[in-house]
């Protein structure tokens, strides 16, 4: 669900899937900084015991418009998540797992093909693991890409994939759809943005009454895997943690470069996995509705 944070990080900006009409002449470079927190407050598992998790992310971006038709830029980010279990866990024992570690760094490309096609493609390295593990063995990589059409100056939508490299088990592909509609003068439906690449986008209606705030609702599909240390109960193992966060959220915009963005939403069909180190299942639980919340800020120069 930690991705879920990602996407409050740019909760009302502009996707990567978004055409190249609004973007500045060629020149010079444009910089972002991105942070944001996030708690999930307890909630059952079915094993028995109780999880909550702490998150936070930081990510530093830069992009170029390089030709009228191309924007190119490189980000790098950094995130824990920390879980807590208590109680009678039956799900891995005591502790199957507590801080998972995360860095990542991508690329992204955008090419305006011609006045109707828009063609994005976003490759990622992603490292995680819990501490005391080498984050290099939690390494993986992925890509989106996708190719919208320009209906009409109010509507662009096309198909795209995900594909992306599993620790210790086949590459994940999936379909993906991405969409940019301005519905009315203030409200529109897009592709969640997530931090620089997830497990896929998913959809955001976000309501702009004002130049100043937004309102957004919001939910995704969401599958984090890491590799595990060698001191639980599965050395070297992976952990899995699955779910489908859905959220509202509202963003304060101080400045044409800055802003401040809240949500809160609760996660659904959430289930922990727990592998060993050649990614044969242990053992997997379900867990509760869970609530979160969180808050993040945006700065481009």
């Amino acid at each position: 669900m930690r991705n879920i944070l990602r996407s409050a990080v740019a909760l009302t900006l502009s996707a990567a899937v978004y055409g190249l009409h609004a973007q500045p002449a060629p020149g010079g470079w444009q910089f972002s900084a991105e942070a944001g927190a996030l708690h999930q407050w307890e909630s059952n598992i079915d094993d028995g015991g109780k999880l909550s998790v702490d998150a936070w992310s930081l990510r530093l971006g830069a992009s170029r418009v390089w030709t009228p038709k191309l924007r190119a830029g490189l980000s790098a980010g950094l995130g824990q998540n920390k879980y807590s279990f208590s109680g009678n866990t039956g799900f891995g024992g005591s502790r199957p797992w507590s801080n998972v570690r995360e860095a990542r760094l991508s690329a992204s490309i955008n090419w305006q093909a011609n006045e109707q096609w828009n063609i994005f493609a976003i490759p990622t390295v992603r490292w995680a693991a819990e501490t005391g593990a080498t984050l290099d063995d939690g390494r993986t990589l992925g890509l989106l890409a996708a190719a919208t059409y320009r209906v009409n100056d109010r509507l662009s939508i096309g198909p795209g994939v995900g594909v992306f490299s599993e620790l210790e088990d086949s590459a994940d592909w999936f379909p993906i759809l991405a969409v940019d509609w301005q519905i009315t003068e203030r409200i529109s439906l897009r592709t969640g943005r997530g931090f620089a690449a997830t497990r896929g986008p998913g959809l955001v209606l976000v309501w702009d009454p004002s130049k100043r705030w937004s309102f957004s609702l919001g939910g995704r599909y969401e599958k984090d895997r890491f590799r595990l240390d060698d001191d639980g109960i599965a050395p070297g193992g992976i952990g899995q943690d699955r779910a489908v966060p859905l959220y509202l959220g509202v963003t304060r915009r101080f400045s044409p470069n800055g802003s401040l963005s809240f949500l809160a939403g609760t996660e659904v069909g959430g289930q922990l996995r727990l592998e060993d180190e050649r990614g044969d299942l242990i053992e997997k639980s379900d867990y509760d509705i869970a609530p979160f919340a969180g808050a993040a800020f945006n700065y481009r120069f």
